[in-house]
């Protein structure tokens, strides 16, 4: 069976959710408190006491030929506080041995394991598969499910040994090979699953008269018990064999936070093991926050973010509005696309080294704009493809916001007017966010606090230090002014033709070639011969005036000014911006007086 339909009203936090059409691979997300862990708790009580169902929930039989005819229909629908007695009649009947077929399977947030201790096993243990399990055994709590399905385990296989003895008893004169084929290995498919979830790993052979920890082998290194793997890599594996033990098929497993304690490529590897369990005949819920898992399923379909949106609106947003339609959207995101589902301002900033220009934006973005993510996209080229996107992904993504921040760097201030004329986009005051990290008292309180000598903890000093700089890299300034203009501006447009099956080659050919003639002839008149030269002179008049006027902390590329001055005092730029920025924000915060105003405007929108 699968879920095809789920609705919950006045749920809260959740006043209204509703999502259908569903596939095999269903992702939830949503921000902390959206409503992801009580929707799931809802599904997991409706499908445990039938009687009275607390969401509604559509399900439709994967097997007509059993599930149709115990329900005498191929959809079944739990309707909220009305009792379905058939439904939980069937719901009853999944207590059984060797497999566990058509019902509901969690695996909870708390994955932590309780020791295993390891039961007797003797000739009249019996086969673990022929012993029922109630059908409420994968709704409880994952914990305690390891111990028991190590055990399992190794009740099996000694299950298995004593089958081969009794076939060969009984047939002295026959084959060994019959015996193996006859009782094969239970602990080979979990032996692929281990090295499929490990690779690199493989886990060793189990004797059942030996009842001890299960053993890996990393190449041709000992043998090392298996607490010696990861926190996560334990985990991925308990998680997988939990599922593999009951040989789970046509269930509906409910996964809460998948990437809990895992490194994405440990969680998609977990994902994409997981759901062939089964020969794919199971559906999996993901209810998470993983922005990676988001970014890598959203093309399936079946992605749905939790919007905080009025009562009224449906709060649940299927994220792959972004199809065949959106390519470009897409591409430009990349894997930042997974971020529409976990925050509902999102505020794109230029940035080169993402980790610091990340912190630095989002210090200040929670002290006046305290709802937003910030995402550093690199390039000034990555900012520029979200402006041109950002009406389409406004359109596209109901209930999220878009704002960008960019350097000045290259910008004429008529382009900067053009730029802002979009009230979401917001250019920086000076060149660079580095810039704002060239006050000369919060650098010698900077000095203060790595001890640095006395000269470097006189703000006349480091003031002088840094005209130095500025002035040594005058030249230099200029140049990558003049590159980052011909970046901005010296690329041809790339010709959209509308239409293209109502028209003829001929007619196709003139209209692309048209436009690219004509950005071709601007590029051209843009970086003549003259005109560039135009732009040196422009350059170096205004970087003499700035050295004069005291601007130059403005308009010259602090990036270069800001390193050079990190290497004089041989500290690392990232531990000089740190605490360059606890300090301003609680001593003098207007010196980031621009971005504030920024985010005010932002959140005002």
């Amino acid at each position: 069976m699968k879920i095809a339909k789920i609705k919950a009203i006045n749920y809260p936090p959740l006043t209204h959710f509703e999502i259908e059409d569903l596939g095999d691979i269903v992702i939830i997300a949503g921000a902390n408190g959206s409503g992801k862990s009580r929707l799931k708790e809802a599904i997991v009580n409706s499908f445990q006491n039938p009687e009275s169902p607390q969401i509604e929930i559509l399900v439709q039989s994967t097997r007509p030929d059993k599930e149709s005819k115990i329900w005498n229909t191929e959809l079944i629908e739990l309707r909220t506080g009305r009792p379905n007695q058939v439904f939980s009649n069937y719901m009853k009947s999944r207590t059984r041995g060797g497999t566990h077929t058509g019902s509901i399977i969690q695996i909870d947030s708390d994955r932590s394991v309780a020791p295993v201790k390891f039961q007797p096993i003797d000739l009249s243990t019996p086969d673990p598969d022929d012993i029922e399990i109630e059908n409420t055994y994968f709704l409880n709590q994952f914990q305690h499910r390891w111990p028991d399905i190590v055990n399992k385990i190794f009740q099996k296989v000694a299950n298995r040994n004593h089958g081969i003895a009794q076939y060969v008893r009984k047939n002295p004169k026959g084959k060994n090979s019959d015996a193996l084929k006859r009782f094969p290995d239970p602990f080979k498919s979990y032996q692929k699953i281990f090295s499929k979830l490990l690779p690199g790993k493989t886990l060793e052979p189990i004797d059942a008269k030996n009842l001890q920890e299960f053993h890996f082998r990393q190449g041709k290194m000992e043998p090392l018990i298996f607490s010696k793997l990861s926190s996560g890599e334990q985990e991925v594996v308990r998680i997988a064999f939990t599922l593999n033990w009951k040989k789970i098929r046509h269930c509906i497993i409910l996964v809460d936070e998948p990437e809990l304690h895992l490194h994405p490529t440990l969680a998609f590897r977990l994902i994409e093991t997981i759901k062939n369990i089964g020969d794919n005949t199971n559906q999996f819920i993901f209810f998470t926050h993983s922005s990676d898992l988001i970014s890598t399923y959203y093309s399936s379909g079946n992605v749905f973010f939790i919007s905080n949106v009025d009562a009224k609106e449906n709060q649940a947003r299927r994220l792959s509005i972004l199809n065949e339609n959106h390519i470009q959207t897409a591409r430009a995101l990349g894997n930042q696309l997974g971020l529409f589902a976990v925050g509902k301002n999102l505020v794109f900033v230029e940035g080169e080294n993402a980790s610091m220009d990340r912190i630095t934006y989002n210090k200040i973005a929670q002290l006046y704009f305290s709802n937003a993510y910030v995402v550093p996209t690199g390039s000034v080229e990555n900012i520029n493809a979200l402006n041109r996107l950002s009406k389409e992904l406004r359109k596209s993504i109901f209930g999220i916001d878009f704002f960008m921040v960019r350097d000045r760097d290259g910008l004429t201030d008529a382009q900067v007017d053009k730029l802002e004329m979009n009230p979401r986009i917001k250019c920086l005051k000076r060149r660079h966010i580095e810039n704002y990290f060239l006050d000369e008292n919060i650098l010698a309180s900077v000095a203060k606090n790595f001890y640095l000598d006395d000269s470097w903890r006189d703000p006349k000093n480091v003031s002088s230090e840094l005209k130095k700089i500025a002035e040594s890299v005058r030249i230099q300034s200029i140049l990558l002014a003049i590159k980052q203009l011909v970046t901005l501006n010296g690329t041809i447009e790339i010709p959209r033709v509308s239409n293209v099956q109502k028209k003829t080659i001929q007619s196709v050919k003139k209209e692309f070639t048209s436009v690219v003639n004509k950005s071709l002839n601007e590029v051209k008149k843009t970086f003549s011969k003259a005109a560039l030269e135009q732009k040196f002179n422009q350059e170096y008049k205004r970087s003499e005036e700035s050295l004069n006027n005291g601007t130059w902390k403005i308009t010259f590329p602090g990036k270069l000014i800001f390193s050079i001055y990190c290497g004089k005092i041989e500290i690392s730029q990232n531990r000089v911006r740190e605490a360059y920025l606890d300090i301003a924000l609680k001593n003098n915060p207007k010196i980031f007086a621009d971005i504030q105003k920024t985010f005010e405007k932002f959140k005002k929108l």
